[in-house]
């Protein structure tokens, strides 16, 4: 008998199109299982989204902490001979600084020899002595004392509080040796420098009295008037909370100014604003039902509304505090009819510009704040650990992996099914075949005997 090759084509009947069909409808489970996926899959995406969206305005409320929010000043000044800087505990005013001297650092340059790499004699401990009366000591016992060596060890010990470098004036001995202090002011400059164990000329080399000099100076400004002295060009607290970078000597006083400024308050409160309208918004859109289209992808969801309803806290919550608000209504944001909240710019600018620290009360109070507060309640929506979006999200992502092992074992299954159908048929369409053969092999012989019995 001829190798059949195709299930029916030895019977000739359909059995691929009927194992095609039986193939259908065992995958119409799978079909079903897919469309869940598909559904638990959107769920995801949505607490992802719903969780992001209320990380922002977690941020947003954390931007309130700290005094760099409601405690911001502002400076401004005429003229180029200095620049300066306001923290929170500055004080609006108007000042006329005059710069008549800037911090300087003290150079000493030594006499010049012709070999910068040639010994001073062997070891020895230098010491410098400071104007203020500190002492720096360079230990060379065991070291070179070339110029070039002494440089090296100067620059290799950070607190010497000394820099050095050979210059060359292009003499006969044209290589000196310059040491210049790395603090600014007269405190800081070199007033001896001795020389101990030392079998050379290192004492001569390093004899400061023979040494030219270039003298350090301090920072010399007047301040209405006030003379003040400092020992560097950056000056802090002389004027209350503002710190003076001095750059130039000048010839008159200049007017530095220094004012509230509120644009970081502002852009906070609106940036708070908006982080939680963008958050509202997406519940609502998210678990909104609508005629003919149905349910979106969280209506109905549980989690979704107590997210709504937690945050919505925010717009309820009553501070006891003691300051001039209470709410956030009482500084213009108010809730709207579709559930945003907007900011009522005239009175809130008017509460700031009269009583911006009972705004920064509100917002700021570490136990009783509008900060706090907020955080408390985004934490018990997002915390990694007990956050129900967290716990809601974490809760999808294992349905979705179930139903992967889900799909993977009916998939194993319906194979293994159609193999067993694949098997059957293949044995059935042999079978038919052969009693196709048979009964026309019959058909046959009954024929010839027909025709032999009629002769």
């Amino acid at each position: 008998m001829a190798n059949i090759s195709s299930i029916g084509v030895g019977s000739g009947l359909d059995l691929s199109t009927l194992l095609d069909g039986f193939r259908t409808s065992e995958e119409s489970v799978l079909s079903t299982i897919t469309q869940r996926k598909s559904t638990e899959n959107a769920r995801l995406s949505a607490y992802g989204q719903l969780s992001s969206a209320i990380e922002k305005l977690q941020t947003a409320a954390k931007a309130f902490e700290g005094d760099t929010t409601f405690g911001q000043y502002a400076t401004s000044q005429t003229g180029e001979s200095f620049s300066a800087s306001a923290s929170s505990s500055a004080v609006a005013g108007s000042y006329r600084i005059h710069v008549t001297s800037l911090a300087s650092t003290q150079t000493l340059i030594a006499n010049g020899v012709a070999d910068k790499t040639a010994q001073n004699g062997t070891g020895g401990k230098v010491s410098f002595t400071l104007k203020n009366g500190d002492i720096k000591e360079l230990n060379l016992e065991g070291k070179s004392t070339s110029i070039q060596d002494i440089a090296a060890a100067i620059n290799a010990d950070s607190e010497l509080g000394i820099s050095a470098s050979i210059m060359n004036d292009g003499s006969g001995s044209p290589y000196r040796l310059m040491l210049s202090t790395t603090a600014t002011g007269t405190e800081a400059a070199i007033s001896n420098i001795t020389v101990e164990d030392n079998d050379g000329n290192l004492g001569t080399l390093l004899n400061k009295s023979a040494m030219q000099e270039q003298a350090a100076s301090d920072a010399v400004i007047k301040v209405n008037g006030i003379e003040v002295t400092q020992a560097t060009n950056k000056l802090e607290n002389v004027i209350q909370g503002v710190t003076l970078n001095l750059s130039k000597v000048d010839t008159e006083a200049q007017t530095l100014t220094v004012t509230r400024n509120d644009d970081k308050a502002k852009a906070a409160i609106n940036e708070f604003i908006t982080a939680y309208n963008n958050v509202q918004k997406f519940i609502k859109s998210s678990t909104a039902y609508t005629e003919g289209a149905g349910g979106s992808v969280l209506n109905g969801d549980s989690t979704a509304r107590t997210a709504q309803t937690r945050l919505s806290g925010i717009m309820n919550f009553q501070s006891s505090n003691g300051g001039a608000f209470k709410t956030l209504s009482d500084l213009g944001i108010r809730t709207q009819a579709d559930g945003s909240i907007q900011l009522d710019e005239e009175k809130f600018g008017k509460a700031l510009t009269e009583n911006r620290d009972d705004i920064a009360k509100l917002f700021q109070d570490k136990t009783n704040g509008i900060a706090t507060y907020t955080q408390n309640v985004t934490k018990s929506l997002i915390s990694s650990t007990t956050g129900i979006v967290t716990t809601a999200s974490n809760g999808t992502k294992t349905r979705i992996e179930e139903l992967n092992s889900q799909y993977e074992r009916k998939q194993a299954q319906i194979e293994a099914t159609m193999e067993r159908y694949r098997a059957q048929f293949t044995a059935l369409d042999s079978l038919v075949a052969k009693m196709n053969g048979t009964s026309a092999y019959l058909s046959q012989q009954l024929s010839m005997w027909n025709t032999s019995g009629s002769k």
